[in-house]
Protein backbone atom coordinates (compact mmCIF):
# COMPACT_ATOMS: atom_id res chain seq x y z
CA UNK A 1 0.00 0.00 0.00
CA UNK A 2 2.89 2.10 1.00
CA UNK A 3 4.45 1.50 -2.45
CA UNK A 4 1.48 2.63 -4.35
CA UNK A 5 0.97 5.76 -2.36
CA UNK A 6 4.19 6.97 -3.36
CA UNK A 7 3.97 6.12 -6.91
CA UNK A 8 0.80 8.17 -6.59
CA UNK A 9 2.61 10.99 -5.34
CA UNK A 10 5.58 10.57 -7.82
CA UNK A 11 3.09 10.76 -10.90
CA UNK A 12 1.83 13.64 -9.69
CA UNK A 13 5.02 15.21 -8.76
CA UNK A 14 6.73 15.17 -11.77
CA UNK A 15 3.79 17.23 -13.77
CA UNK A 16 4.28 19.65 -11.36
CA UNK A 17 8.18 19.86 -11.60
CA UNK A 18 8.11 19.76 -15.66
CA UNK A 19 5.92 22.93 -14.81
CA UNK A 20 8.64 24.87 -13.74
CA UNK A 21 11.11 24.15 -16.53
CA UNK A 22 10.63 26.95 -18.74
CA UNK A 23 11.98 25.51 -22.22
CA UNK A 24 15.58 27.75 -22.87
CA UNK A 25 14.83 30.73 -25.05
CA UNK A 26 16.52 31.36 -27.99
CA UNK A 27 18.66 34.46 -27.14
CA UNK A 28 18.57 36.05 -30.65
CA UNK A 29 14.86 35.90 -30.57
CA UNK A 30 15.07 39.11 -28.07
CA UNK A 31 16.39 40.48 -31.41
CA UNK A 32 13.84 39.20 -33.71
CA UNK A 33 12.36 42.51 -34.54
CA UNK A 34 15.46 44.63 -34.64
CA UNK A 35 16.81 42.35 -37.04
CA UNK A 36 13.43 41.88 -39.23
CA UNK A 37 13.64 46.09 -39.24
CA UNK A 38 17.13 45.83 -40.40
CA UNK A 39 16.36 43.69 -43.27
CA UNK A 40 13.25 45.69 -44.22
CA UNK A 41 15.92 48.07 -44.47
CA UNK A 42 17.99 46.07 -46.90
CA UNK A 43 14.98 44.97 -49.42
CA UNK A 44 13.97 49.06 -49.13
CA UNK A 45 17.45 50.59 -49.83
CA UNK A 46 17.72 47.82 -53.00
CA UNK A 47 14.18 49.40 -54.26
CA UNK A 48 15.31 52.78 -53.85
CA UNK A 49 18.47 51.77 -56.21
CA UNK A 50 16.18 50.63 -58.84
CA UNK A 51 13.77 53.62 -58.62
CA UNK A 52 16.77 55.63 -58.91
CA UNK A 53 17.98 54.19 -62.31
CA UNK A 54 14.41 54.28 -63.62
CA UNK A 55 13.96 58.55 -64.31
CA UNK A 56 12.11 58.14 -67.83
CA UNK A 57 8.71 57.03 -65.53
CA UNK A 58 6.72 59.47 -62.93
CA UNK A 59 7.03 58.11 -59.30
CA UNK A 60 3.58 57.98 -59.13
CA UNK A 61 3.98 55.21 -62.08
CA UNK A 62 6.75 53.18 -60.17
CA UNK A 63 4.33 53.01 -56.78
CA UNK A 64 1.86 51.97 -58.66
CA UNK A 65 3.75 48.62 -59.94
CA UNK A 66 5.03 48.48 -55.96
CA UNK A 67 1.84 48.13 -54.50
CA UNK A 68 0.40 45.41 -57.36
CA UNK A 69 3.27 43.38 -56.40
CA UNK A 70 2.47 43.82 -53.15
CA UNK A 71 -1.75 42.95 -53.20
CA UNK A 72 -0.56 40.02 -55.61
CA UNK A 73 1.96 38.50 -53.60
CA UNK A 74 -0.18 38.78 -49.86
CA UNK A 75 -3.25 37.83 -51.46
CA UNK A 76 -2.34 33.75 -51.24
CA UNK A 77 -0.78 33.85 -47.63
CA UNK A 78 -4.09 35.96 -46.58
CA UNK A 79 -6.29 33.04 -48.17
CA UNK A 80 -4.51 30.71 -45.98
CA UNK A 81 -4.16 32.46 -42.80
CA UNK A 82 -7.92 31.98 -42.60
CA UNK A 83 -8.72 35.49 -41.37
CA UNK A 84 -11.08 37.38 -43.27
CA UNK A 85 -9.19 39.34 -45.89
CA UNK A 86 -10.40 42.65 -45.15
CA UNK A 87 -9.34 42.05 -41.22
CA UNK A 88 -11.83 42.20 -37.66
CA UNK A 89 -14.58 44.63 -38.31
CA UNK A 90 -13.45 46.60 -35.12
CA UNK A 91 -10.24 47.08 -37.09
CA UNK A 92 -11.14 47.48 -40.52
CA UNK A 93 -11.05 51.22 -41.03
CA UNK A 94 -7.43 51.01 -39.03
CA UNK A 95 -6.08 48.91 -41.92
CA UNK A 96 -7.57 51.16 -44.48
CA UNK A 97 -6.19 54.10 -42.96
CA UNK A 98 -2.94 52.05 -42.64
CA UNK A 99 -3.14 51.57 -46.28
CA UNK A 100 -3.30 55.22 -46.70
CA UNK A 101 -0.90 56.51 -44.84
CA UNK A 102 1.71 53.96 -46.44
CA UNK A 103 0.95 54.73 -50.00
CA UNK A 104 0.65 58.40 -49.13
CA UNK A 105 4.41 58.65 -47.69
CA UNK A 106 5.87 56.29 -50.32
CA UNK A 107 4.12 58.81 -53.32
CA UNK A 108 5.67 62.03 -51.39
CA UNK A 109 8.83 59.99 -50.75
CA UNK A 110 9.17 59.42 -54.86
CA UNK A 111 8.19 62.85 -55.55
CA UNK A 112 11.19 64.37 -52.46
CA UNK A 113 13.76 62.26 -54.31
CA UNK A 114 12.77 63.56 -57.45
CA UNK A 115 12.73 67.48 -56.96
CA UNK A 116 15.31 67.52 -54.37
CA UNK A 117 18.58 66.57 -53.51
CA UNK A 118 18.74 63.25 -52.38
CA UNK A 119 20.60 63.94 -49.23
CA UNK A 120 18.34 66.62 -47.99
CA UNK A 121 15.43 64.54 -48.81
CA UNK A 122 17.19 61.63 -46.89
CA UNK A 123 17.42 63.83 -43.61
CA UNK A 124 13.75 64.59 -43.49
CA UNK A 125 12.57 61.44 -44.24
CA UNK A 126 14.83 59.38 -42.30
CA UNK A 127 14.30 61.30 -39.05
CA UNK A 128 11.31 59.27 -38.65
CA UNK A 129 12.75 58.26 -35.34
CA UNK A 130 12.13 61.09 -33.57
CA UNK A 131 8.63 61.52 -34.57
CA UNK A 132 7.45 57.68 -33.91
CA UNK A 133 9.22 57.87 -30.81
CA UNK A 134 7.30 60.21 -29.31
CA UNK A 135 4.37 59.53 -31.32
CA UNK A 136 5.08 56.00 -29.54
CA UNK A 137 5.33 58.03 -26.29
CA UNK A 138 1.77 59.96 -26.98
CA UNK A 139 -0.74 57.28 -28.51
CA UNK A 140 1.07 53.94 -27.54
CA UNK A 141 1.76 54.54 -23.84
CA UNK A 142 5.48 53.09 -25.02
CA UNK A 143 8.64 53.44 -22.63
CA UNK A 144 11.21 56.91 -23.31
CA UNK A 145 13.93 56.27 -21.45
CA UNK A 146 17.21 58.71 -21.28
CA UNK A 147 18.98 56.25 -23.46
CA UNK A 148 16.87 55.83 -26.26
CA UNK A 149 16.46 59.08 -26.70
CA UNK A 150 20.38 59.79 -27.17
CA UNK A 151 19.96 57.08 -29.70
CA UNK A 152 17.36 58.53 -31.67
CA UNK A 153 19.30 62.14 -31.65
CA UNK A 154 22.48 60.08 -32.77
CA UNK A 155 20.86 58.66 -35.53
CA UNK A 156 19.33 62.22 -36.70
CA UNK A 157 22.82 63.76 -36.18
CA UNK A 158 24.21 60.88 -38.45
CA UNK A 159 21.87 61.26 -41.17
CA UNK A 160 22.81 65.05 -41.37
CA UNK A 161 26.58 64.29 -41.30
CA UNK A 162 25.56 61.76 -44.60
CA UNK A 163 23.40 63.98 -46.27
CA UNK A 164 26.49 66.71 -45.74
CA UNK A 165 24.15 69.48 -44.65
CA UNK A 166 26.85 70.95 -42.48
CA UNK A 167 28.92 71.39 -45.72
CA UNK A 168 25.80 72.66 -47.72
CA UNK A 169 24.99 75.64 -44.75
CA UNK A 170 29.07 76.90 -44.98
CA UNK A 171 28.31 77.35 -48.62
CA UNK A 172 26.65 79.77 -50.60
CA UNK A 173 24.06 77.82 -52.21
CA UNK A 174 21.10 77.52 -50.20
CA UNK A 175 18.05 79.46 -52.25
CA UNK A 176 15.54 77.00 -53.10
CA UNK A 177 13.87 76.81 -56.97
CA UNK A 178 10.15 76.10 -56.51
CA UNK A 179 10.90 72.29 -57.53
CA UNK A 180 13.25 72.71 -54.23
CA UNK A 181 10.19 74.07 -52.31
CA UNK A 182 7.88 71.65 -54.17
CA UNK A 183 10.21 68.58 -53.00
CA UNK A 184 10.57 70.02 -49.06
CA UNK A 185 7.00 70.15 -48.88
CA UNK A 186 6.54 66.72 -50.32
CA UNK A 187 9.57 65.52 -47.74
CA UNK A 188 8.33 66.70 -44.46
CA UNK A 189 4.47 65.56 -45.40
CA UNK A 190 5.91 62.18 -46.16
CA UNK A 191 7.72 62.60 -42.51
CA UNK A 192 4.07 62.86 -40.81
CA UNK A 193 2.80 60.10 -43.08
CA UNK A 194 5.39 57.77 -42.29
CA UNK A 195 4.91 58.09 -38.72
CA UNK A 196 1.24 57.99 -38.52
CA UNK A 197 1.72 54.34 -40.38
CA UNK A 198 4.31 53.16 -37.63
CA UNK A 199 2.18 54.14 -35.02
CA UNK A 200 -1.24 52.92 -36.96
CA UNK A 201 0.60 49.63 -37.83
CA UNK A 202 1.29 49.42 -34.45
CA UNK A 203 -2.27 49.39 -32.85
CA UNK A 204 -2.98 46.27 -35.49
CA UNK A 205 -0.52 43.89 -34.68
CA UNK A 206 -2.66 41.55 -33.83
CA UNK A 207 -3.93 41.27 -37.51
CA UNK A 208 -1.93 38.24 -39.23
CA UNK A 209 0.70 40.24 -41.42
CA UNK A 210 -0.33 38.94 -44.85
CA UNK A 211 -4.53 40.68 -43.79
CA UNK A 212 -2.55 43.72 -43.18
CA UNK A 213 -0.16 43.77 -46.64
CA UNK A 214 -3.31 42.89 -48.38
CA UNK A 215 -5.51 46.09 -47.21
CA UNK A 216 -2.57 48.37 -47.76
CA UNK A 217 -2.38 47.16 -51.74
CA UNK A 218 -5.65 47.99 -52.90
CA UNK A 219 -6.32 50.70 -50.72
CA UNK A 220 -2.41 51.90 -52.10
CA UNK A 221 -3.42 50.83 -55.63
CA UNK A 222 -6.65 52.92 -55.66
CA UNK A 223 -4.99 56.25 -54.09
CA UNK A 224 -1.73 56.26 -56.50
CA UNK A 225 -3.41 55.56 -59.36
CA UNK A 226 -5.92 58.51 -59.13
CA UNK A 227 -2.73 60.91 -57.47
CA UNK A 228 -0.55 60.20 -60.69
CA UNK A 229 -3.59 60.71 -63.08
CA UNK A 230 -4.00 63.73 -61.09
CA UNK A 231 -0.30 64.97 -60.77
CA UNK A 232 1.72 63.08 -63.55
CA UNK A 233 0.75 60.66 -66.46
CA UNK A 234 1.72 56.94 -67.10
CA UNK A 235 3.88 55.65 -69.59
CA UNK A 236 5.21 52.60 -71.13
CA UNK A 237 8.32 51.77 -69.92
CA UNK A 238 11.61 50.75 -71.61
CA UNK A 239 11.63 47.15 -73.37
CA UNK A 240 14.70 45.51 -71.96
CA UNK A 241 16.40 45.90 -68.48
CA UNK A 242 13.65 47.45 -67.26
CA UNK A 243 11.30 44.30 -67.27
CA UNK A 244 13.63 43.25 -64.95
CA UNK A 245 13.63 46.05 -62.71
CA UNK A 246 9.98 46.13 -62.62
CA UNK A 247 9.67 42.67 -60.97
CA UNK A 248 12.49 43.56 -58.48
CA UNK A 249 10.76 46.26 -57.65
CA UNK A 250 7.55 44.53 -57.11
CA UNK A 251 9.51 41.16 -55.24
CA UNK A 252 11.67 43.73 -53.01
CA UNK A 253 9.19 46.02 -52.00
CA UNK A 254 6.49 43.23 -50.87
CA UNK A 255 9.35 41.46 -48.39
CA UNK A 256 10.48 44.96 -47.05
CA UNK A 257 6.83 46.03 -46.33
CA UNK A 258 6.07 42.74 -44.94
CA UNK A 259 9.43 42.43 -42.86
CA UNK A 260 8.37 45.74 -41.69
CA UNK A 261 5.09 45.03 -40.35
CA UNK A 262 6.50 41.61 -38.91
CA UNK A 263 9.10 43.61 -37.14
CA UNK A 264 6.35 46.08 -35.81
CA UNK A 265 3.84 43.15 -34.41
CA UNK A 266 6.44 42.03 -32.28
CA UNK A 267 8.76 44.97 -31.44
CA UNK A 268 8.29 48.80 -30.03
CA UNK A 269 7.51 51.19 -32.82
CA UNK A 270 10.52 53.48 -31.60
CA UNK A 271 13.26 51.08 -31.91
CA UNK A 272 12.26 49.62 -35.07
CA UNK A 273 11.95 53.20 -37.16
CA UNK A 274 15.61 53.70 -35.21
CA UNK A 275 16.98 50.35 -36.54
CA UNK A 276 15.04 50.72 -40.21
CA UNK A 277 16.49 54.30 -40.45
CA UNK A 278 20.03 53.23 -39.48
CA UNK A 279 20.17 50.51 -41.98
CA UNK A 280 18.81 52.69 -45.19
CA UNK A 281 21.49 54.91 -44.39
CA UNK A 282 24.12 52.42 -43.97
CA UNK A 283 23.42 50.90 -47.10
CA UNK A 284 22.81 54.17 -49.24
CA UNK A 285 26.22 55.00 -47.69
CA UNK A 286 27.38 51.25 -49.68
CA UNK A 287 25.64 52.02 -52.50
CA UNK A 288 27.13 55.18 -52.99
CA UNK A 289 30.47 54.15 -52.84
CA UNK A 290 30.58 50.84 -54.28
CA UNK A 291 27.53 50.98 -57.38
CA UNK A 292 27.82 54.99 -57.98
CA UNK A 293 31.54 55.27 -57.70
CA UNK A 294 30.92 58.41 -55.62
CA UNK A 295 33.98 58.49 -52.97
CA UNK A 296 32.10 59.83 -49.81
CA UNK A 297 34.08 62.51 -48.29
CA UNK A 298 33.98 63.05 -44.20
CA UNK A 299 30.68 64.16 -43.25
CA UNK A 300 29.80 61.08 -44.60
CA UNK A 301 31.91 58.95 -42.51
CA UNK A 302 31.19 60.57 -39.34
CA UNK A 303 27.41 60.43 -40.53
CA UNK A 304 27.83 56.53 -41.20
CA UNK A 305 30.03 56.22 -37.75
CA UNK A 306 27.31 58.03 -35.41
CA UNK A 307 24.01 55.48 -37.48
CA UNK A 308 26.60 52.85 -36.71
CA UNK A 309 26.65 53.67 -33.24
CA UNK A 310 23.36 53.84 -32.92
CA UNK A 311 22.72 50.47 -34.15
CA UNK A 312 24.56 48.78 -31.78
CA UNK A 313 23.09 51.27 -28.77
CA UNK A 314 19.34 50.23 -30.06
CA UNK A 315 20.46 46.21 -29.51
CA UNK A 316 22.66 46.66 -26.36
CA UNK A 317 19.64 47.93 -24.63
CA UNK A 318 17.38 45.44 -26.53
CA UNK A 319 19.69 42.42 -24.60
CA UNK A 320 19.89 44.31 -21.53
CA UNK A 321 15.92 44.62 -20.79
CA UNK A 322 15.66 41.19 -21.90
CA UNK A 323 17.80 40.04 -18.63
CA UNK A 324 16.37 38.60 -15.39
CA UNK A 325 15.32 41.48 -12.93
CA UNK A 326 18.09 39.37 -10.79
CA UNK A 327 20.69 38.83 -13.34
CA UNK A 328 23.68 41.38 -12.19
CA UNK A 329 24.92 42.10 -15.83
CA UNK A 330 21.43 43.92 -15.89
CA UNK A 331 21.96 45.50 -12.49
CA UNK A 332 25.34 46.80 -13.45
CA UNK A 333 23.33 48.30 -16.76
CA UNK A 334 20.07 49.43 -15.27
CA UNK A 335 21.26 53.12 -16.72
CA UNK A 336 20.80 52.05 -20.47
CA UNK A 337 17.39 51.29 -19.68
CA UNK A 338 16.42 53.99 -17.31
Amino acid sequence: MRSRSKTFHLQHEIPEASKTEKPKRNKFSVFKGLILAMLSGVFYSSAAVIVKEMKNLHPGQLSVYRFIAILVMSLPETIKCGENPFGPKDLRFLLVLRGFFGATNLFLNFIAFRYLPLGEAAVIIFSVPVFVTVAARIFLKEPCGIFQSVTVVLTVVGIIFTAKIPSRLMGHDILYTSENLYGLLAAVASLLFSTCRFIVIRKVKSVHHAVIMFNFGWVAIVETVTLTAITGDFKWHKCGVQNVYILLLGLFSYAGQTLLTMALQCELAGPVSTMRAAADIVLAFMWQTFLFRNTPDSFSIVGAILVGFSVVFVGLRKWVSSLPEESNQRKRLRWIIA
